[in-house]
């Protein structure tokens, strides 16, 4: 078998191995190959970002055949080293297992000087494949390490930010950490005592004592202040300690206040604020480290040079003249554990206090609290009886008297028969008794026969009293105790009582005819009422719904706030002149951007319905947005398909108003 042919057939061998491991499970390890690593803690890479992003490098980092060879068949026979590259080779599959990356550079660095001295070409290029895949590994291992702690000092900041914009935070903040501030100060008191040979005696703990211990000057404060706000170390407000001496312009009691109350609370606030403006700066350059990384899959590069542009990226120097195996090497064991070490020095001062320091008030003061509460109710359990008994009384004559929804019915369906200031059986009573007393008079006095009696009947029904009108008439000519005159006068009293009923009854219809306005004019304080209740419940409706299907609302505020600042920056991403790179971000707005996106992702995560199209449609939207190859214009139309799709389902249009972050 010639060189080329051996060549060739390896390539090929190589290929199908390499085919394989996309779809084989198995994970093969070297015996000889050490479980210990040399680089960060070791985890798996499970972040979608990452693995879209390293799963094309890992198809494109095969060293390239030279086209002068030609096709022969594979070797039969493979070495052990040949057998165990092989396995290393097919273990570093997509997506990348960082315990696989570990293993297969235990092996390089063992057996370094076989494989140095190894003059046979398979293992030459399946070294070549294995420190490229490696180098993927790594590459994956650096984006995920980079946007973890992006997103890490990107939490904290947020958390400092919602304790410094509120003033009732801010001093309960002051409360948690007041004994890590006491113990640092009577430390400080302490060494300065024993660094001064002074004897110790409770006067040294006096005001004026510790105020000559510890002078302070209109430049600096002093260092027991700088104990109890240790930001002041670095950041000294000078115009805030001017008010802490005596000023004869200024009354020693509003001093003493100012002193006791609200400079503390400035102070903290100031501590706040430094601490949030450190880490934004701190994110800032993860950030962009983080961009440069990701758009380090979008450089045409060579499997050559790609371990030594890695080198470069993460170290922010030009790489040193060495193999491939000494950049990935020197990647492992060097830069990521020692950007790990610097960045937990970093953020170790940055981040909030533990959750005991934070929750020491609560566990003191609730426990008495909650006993007491327990306590009064238990001795105030009549009047609370009395008193849920008097609300739900008031209820009922809200319903019943406020609200007579009953009597509205009834008036539509009745059609208003009964009658409001009359009753209409009184109205014929009435008219019956007129026309039997006429009819009398008119049988008795003018002897009339049926025939006028009926006419005289249907007269008065009309109202029509005419005989006896005229026979009143010349009863007046006459005396009154010998004519029919008080006959005729009591019928006309009857009358004028029987016109006054008919009068009545027509205002009783008017008022029966606007009886529904009535009803709806005095139903009106009594609408306004349910209806503010009823705007409660909707509301109360509307967000336990979204709480159904967008989680809680501090989860829904992050996310609108992460959708916010995706639409800030790129609105805000710096123009270019030339129209060839005008659309692309920058490196650190590429890095901010990442950060966002990978919270959507957490909230779609763990707050979506699983399974869901709400889900799989927001997720897919993520994914447009974690590309970055993707021109900012698009992105832009990604952001505003999210706003329009989601906002509504989510309750992004009303979860700014709310009071989402609460200690």
């Amino acid at each position: 078998m010639t060189a080329t042919a051996e060549h060739l057939g390896l390539l090929k061998h190589l290929a199908y191995t390499f085919e394989l491991s996309f779809n084989t499970p198995t994970h093969a390890k070297d015996n000889s190959a050490s479980s210990t690593s040399s680089g960060p803690p070791l985890h798996t890479v499970d972040s979608h970002f990452v693995n879209s992003s390293t799963r094309p490098l890992s198809l494109t980092c095969l060293p390239t055949p030279e086209p002068s060879l030609t096709v022969s068949e594979a070797p039969s026979v493979l070495s052990e080293s040949t057998e165990a590259l092989h396995s290393l080779l097919a273990s570093l599959k997509p997506p990348v297992s960082q315990s696989a990356v570990d293993d297969a550079l235990n092996y390089l660095a063992q057996a370094h000087d076989v494989l140095v001295t190894a003059e046979d070409a398979q293992e030459k290029i399946l070294k070549e494949a294995v420190v490229n895949q490696i180098a993927v590994g790594l590459y994956a291992r650096g984006l995920d390490l980079y946007l973890n702690e992006a997103a890490e000092i990107d939490a904290e900041a947020e958390w400092w930010a919602n304790i410094e914009h509120s003033c009732f935070s801010v001093a309960w903040f002051l409360l948690q950490t007041l004994p890590s501030r006491l113990t640092r100060v009577l430390r400080t008191i302490l060494d300065a005592i024993r660094d001064r040979r002074l004897p110790f005696r409770p006067s040294l703990f006096s005001p004026s004592s510790l105020f000559r211990l510890f002078p302070a000057t209109a430049f600096q404060p002093s260092a027991l202040t700088r104990s109890f706000f240790p930001h002041l170390e670095d950041e000294q407000t000078l115009v805030s300690f001017l008010w802490t001496r005596p000023s004869p312009r200024t009354p020693r009691l509003l001093q003493s206040i100012w002193s006791a109350v609200f400079l503390p609370l400035h102070l903290t606030q100031g501590e706040c604020r430094y601490n949030r403006r450190k880490l934004e700066r701190l994110r800032d350059e993860r950030a962009e480290q983080l961009g440069r990384l990701a758009q380090l899959r979008l450089a045409t590069l060579s499997a050559d040079a790609f371990p030594g542009q890695l080198v470069a990226h993460i170290s922010n120097e030009p790489p040193v003249a060495q193999n491939n195996q000494g950049h990935v090497q020197h990647i492992s064991s060097v830069l990521l554990p020692n950007h790990v070490a610097e960045h937990s020095a970093q953020i170790q001062q940055l981040r909030r206090p533990s959750r005991l320091v934070l929750l020491w008030p609560k566990l003191l003061l609730m426990p008495p609290l909650a006993l007491y509460t327990v306590k009064l109710m238990y001795a105030s359990r009549t009047s609370i009886a009395e008193m849920a008994q008097e609300a739900k009384e008031t209820v009922e004559g809200f319903i019943k008297n406020s609200l007579p929804l009953k009597e509205i019915l009834k008036t539509v369906r009745t059609g208003g028969e009964d009658g409001v200031i009359v009753r209409r059986e009184g109205v014929i009573a009435d008219l019956g008794s007129l026309e039997r007393t006429t009819l009398s008079l008119a049988r008795d006095e003018l002897h009339y026969d049926s025939a006028q009696l009926e006419a005289l009947s249907k007269q008065i029904r009309v109202g029509d009293l005419t005989p006896v009108l005229q026979l009143y008439e010349e009863d007046i000519k006459r005396s009154a105790l010998t004519g029919t005159l008080l006959r005729s006068m009591f019928i006309q009293v009857q009358k004028a009582k029987v016109d006054i009923d008919q009068a009545l009854s027509g205002i009783d219809k008017l008022l029966k005819s606007q009886e529904l306005t009535f009803a709806f004019v005095g139903l009106a304080p009594a609408l306004v009422i349910v209806t503010l209740l009823a705007n409660h419940a909707s509301q109360f409706w509307r967000s336990s719904l979204n709480r159904r299907f967008g989680g809680p609302s501090k989860k829904r505020y992050s996310a609108w706030a992460a959708m916010r600042r995706i639409e800030c920056l790129l609105v805000s991403q710096p123009r270019v002149a030339h129209p060839a790179i005008s659309n692309l971000l920058s490196a650190q707005t590429t890095g901010l951007l990442l950060i966002s996106v990978t919270r959507l992702r957490a909230y779609a995560e763990s707050s979506l319905p699983a399974g869901s199209r709400l889900r799989e449609g927001f997720l897919e939207d993520v994914g447009d947005l974690e590309d970055p190859g993707m021109p900012r214009e698009e992105k832009l139309r990604v952001v505003e398909r999210m706003w329009r799709s989601w906002g509504g389902v989510l309750g992004w249009n009303s979860i700014a108003g709310e009071a989402a972050f609460r200690i």
